[in-house]
C-alpha cells in the first residue's frame, strides 16, 4: 500500500470539491458579499482597518490586496496551516484532519464598481481630484523626494500625472463647486475615524503619492503610496472595486509587453520607455488579460521572492508560451534593481536571454 507522502491528488478534483470560499469561511473569516467578490478580513496580517481578503468564486481564488498574495484553496491552507504542498492536498482529502465547512455563504447580488465604466459626474470629479493631486505634488517637498530617490524622474511625474493628496484641498474645492456627493460614492473622501478629532470629510488618500489610471487621457482611478511605512497604516491604498490593470494603454496592440508587479516597478518600466503594465500585485483573473490578445511576448517582471515565483507559475498558465518570466536578483524588484549601478544593462541582459528563448521557440514551431 503506498503510503500518504507518495499519494498523488488530482489537483482539479481538490478545487471542484472544496470552494475557496467554503475553506475560507472554515477557519472562521465571515465573508461578505461585494459586487462578484465575497470580502473578509485577511488571517495573514492584522488586517484591521478595510477588509483586504477577496475571495472570487467565479475563478475559485482569493487575494489579499495588503499581503500581495493569492492563489486557490489548496494554497490557502498552506499558508494557513503553514504546511507544505502535499500536506494541504492532503488536509483537503481528507487524509488529515483540519477545517471544514459547509456553511451557506452569502452570494454577491450587486457587481463590484467597474473604473472603466463611469458616469460623466464621476468621471469629471476624477479629473478634478487627479488635476488637484498633481498641483499638490510640486508643493509637497517630501513626495517630490519620495519619488526622485526611488528614481523616478520628473518627466516620468508628468507624464503619469502622479499627484499627492494633502487631505483637504479635495473636500474644500468640491464644496465650492459641486461633486462632493459623487466623490463620497466613489470612495475618495469619508467619514474621518471616530477617535481622530478631526472635522469635515476625511480623504482617503490623505497624505499619499497618488498614481492615477489614465485612459484616453482621463482619470478612471487611484492608489496611493504612503510617504512612510508603518505598523498603522498599509504602504498601498486603493479606491474600492475591480482594480483595473495600471497602464492597459501602454500595452494594447503590442507585440512585446512587460508585466510588473508593483506600482513603483512599473514606474521603473515607464521611465525605460517599456511598454509595461501592472495589476499592482501578482493577480489577475485569466478573464481579463484579453488585451494582450496581440501580444507575442510578455516579459514577467517579478519580485524574486517566493510570492513573485508563484504568480510566474499562474500566469505561466495562463499565458502558455507566450510567457517569459525575468529572473530578478533574490529578493529584488524591478524599482530596486533600477537603483543599483548598473541595473539597467543587467535588466537588458535578462530581457536579451528572454528573446533568445521566444526566437527559439518561434523557430521550433515553424
Amino acid at each position: 500500500m503506498a503510503s500518504i507522502t507518495s499519494c498523488r491528488f488530482d489537483v482539479e478534483a481538490l478545487r471542484r470539491e472544496h470552494p475557496v470560499a467554503n475553506i475560507v469561511a472554515g477557519y472562521g473569516i465571515e465573508l461578505r458579499p461585494s459586487g462578484l467578490t465575497l470580502v473578509g478580513r485577511c488571517p495573514f496580517h492584522n488586517d484591521g482597518g478595510r477588509p483586504n481578503l477577496h475571495v472570487y468564486p467565479e475563478t475559485q481564488s482569493w487575494y489579499c490586496f495588503r499581503c500581495g498574495v493569492g492563489g486557490d484553496a489548496i494554497e490557502f491552507v498552506k499558508r494557513r496551516e503553514g504546511i507544505g504542498f502535499v500536506e494541504a492536498c492532503q488536509r483537503l482529502a481528507g487524509l488529515q484532519a483540519g477545517p471544514t465547512s459547509h456553511t451557506a455563504l452569502p452570494q454577491p447580488m450587486q457587481r463590484e464598481r467597474r473604473w472603466d465604466r463611469l458616469t460623466l459626474e464621476e468621471q469629471v470629479v476624477m479629473n478634478t481630484a487627479c488635476a488637484l493631486y498633481q498641483d499638490s505634488l510640486w508643493h509637497e517637498p517630501r513626495a517630490l523626494a519620495y519619488l526622485r530617490e526611488r528614481g523616478v524622474p520628473d518627466w516620468v511625474t508628468r507624464q503619469c500625472s502622479l499627484g499627492f493628496s494633502d487631505g483637504h484641498s479635495l473636500e474644500g474645492y468640491l464644496r465650492r463647486r459641486s461633486g462632493l456627493r459623487a466623490a463620497k460614492e466613489l470612495g475618495l473622501l469619508g467619514r474621518p475615524k471616530r477617535d481622530s478629532g478631526a472635522m469635515g470629510l476625511r480623504e482617503l488618500l490623505g497624505g499619499r503619492i497618488v498614481v492615477p489610471e489614465l485612459r484616453g487621457g482621463h482619470c478612471i482611478w487611484f492608489i496611493g503610496r504612503s510617504l512612510v511605512d508603518g505598523p498603522n497604516s498599509p504602504k498601498y491604498l486603493a479606491l474600492p472595486g475591480e482594480r483595473p490593470v495600471l497602464g492597459l494603454q501602454q500595452v494594447v496592440g503590442r507585440r512585446e509587453a512587460y508585466l510588473c508587479e508593483g506600482v513603483f516597478d512599473y514606474l521603473t518600466a515607464v521611465t525605460w520607455k517599456l511598454p509595461a503594465f501592472s495589476p499592482c500585485g501578482t493577480h489577475l483573473p485569466a478573464e481579463r488579460l484579453g488585451f494582450l490578445a496581440r501580444a507575442r511576448v510578455v516579459y514577467g517582471v517579478l519580485d524574486g521572492d517566493e510570492a513573485g515565483r508563484a504568480a510566474a507559475e499562474r500566469f505561466g498558465e495562463q499565458l502558455g508560451e507566450r510567457w517569459r518570466p525575468l529572473r530578478l536578483p533574490e529578493g529584488c524588484d524591478l524599482n530596486d534593481l533600477g537603483r543599483r549601478p548598473g541595473g539597467r544593462e543587467e535588466f537588458s541582459r535578462l530581457v536579451g536571454a528572454g528573446r533568445l528563448l521566444a526566437r527559439g521557440g518561434d523557430s521550433h514551431g515553424r
